[in-house]
């Protein structure tokens, strides 16, 4: 019984590498849409401007060679700048010979758009600071409790001299943080430019998010500063309690010495209520 079923499965999978063989030996039309490459780019120039970023090729051919053209490597349609500025136009027509993956074995029917204008200018650089494109949204009772960090706060922008002037700063994808109730440590990809590059793709931030909770130290001792010699100034009551509101990990770790309250002796000496108010020190 083996046998037979082992001779059966040989049988199919020889029809179909046959059928496959013969199915791809015929000519066959296929349309495909691949992006402009500049090349040939004298050095210190850069494209500003081009007209259209793909090109559009209908292609006759052998099934086999279409094929490694749709699943092989990532296909790009090149178009020389031959090391010339300025404003240019190329015809797509004469710019398929730069292509060598358009073999002999293909005719190309068809060609889309006829001609790319573009335009290439000398390269300048700057750096701009980046912008953060979240929104950032945590749950009741949370809150930021300290500045957002970020790893790099700017970046250097690079390309033609036209565009890179018009450029202020560099902005971040969008994000999206709901319900966000700890330490938010993630990484935010900037949002890319036409015809610019960055020295970076990508920034680090840190978002200190905490439960808010108010926290009393009591007895906090009021020191009195700029008091002039022979001069005294009396306090009352000389201590106060003194209630914070902050996230739950941060007053956690302070103690009623790590703050500091005082009063001024000018401030005192022009008032005329006998009340002044102290000022409180938070580390």
């Amino acid at each position: 019984m083996k046998p037979k079923i082992i001779t059966i499965t040989l049988s199919t999978l020889l029809s179909i590498i046959l059928w496959v063989y013969v199915s791809f030996s015929y000519e066959y039309t296929r349309s495909i849409r691949v992006p402009i490459k500049f090349t040939d780019i004298r050095e210190g120039n850069a494209v500003s401007f081009s007209s259209t970023k793909y090109a559009n090729i209908s292609l006759k051919g052998q099934g086999w060679v279409l094929a490694q053209i749709s699943y092989g490597p990532e296909t790009v349609f090149k178009i020389s700048t031959n090391n010339k500025v300025g404003v240019q136009r190329v015809d797509t027509r004469i710019a398929i010979s730069e292509n060598s993956w358009i073999s002999s074995s293909l005719s190309v029917s068809l060609i889309t758009p006829s001609e790319v204008n573009y335009k290439i200018e000398k390269m300048s650089s700057k750096d701009v600071p980046i912008r953060l494109d979240v929104y950032l949204k945590v749950k009741a009772g949370y809150g930021l409790v300290d500045e957002i960090n970020l790893n790099y706060d700017s970046v250097t922008v690079s390309g033609p001299q036209s565009l890179i002037k018009s450029i202020e700063s560099v902005s971040t994808q969008n994000y999206e943080f709901e319900d966000v109730d700890e330490k938010l440590s993630t990484q935010l990809i900037l949002k890319a430019m036409d015809y610019i590059t960055f020295s970076k793709k990508a920034i680090n931030v840190v978002y200190n998010i905490q439960k808010i909770v108010d926290k009393t130290f009591k007895d906090v001792p009021v020191e009195v500063v700029n008091v002039p010699s022979r001069r005294e100034l009396e306090l009352f009551p000389p201590n106060i309690d003194i209630t914070l509101r902050g996230g739950l990990n941060n007053l956690g770790l302070m103690e009623s010495d790590s703050l500091k309250a005082t009063v001024d002796f000018n401030d005192a000496f022009l008032d005329t209520l006998g009340v002044v108010t102290p000022k409180i020190v938070v580390p």
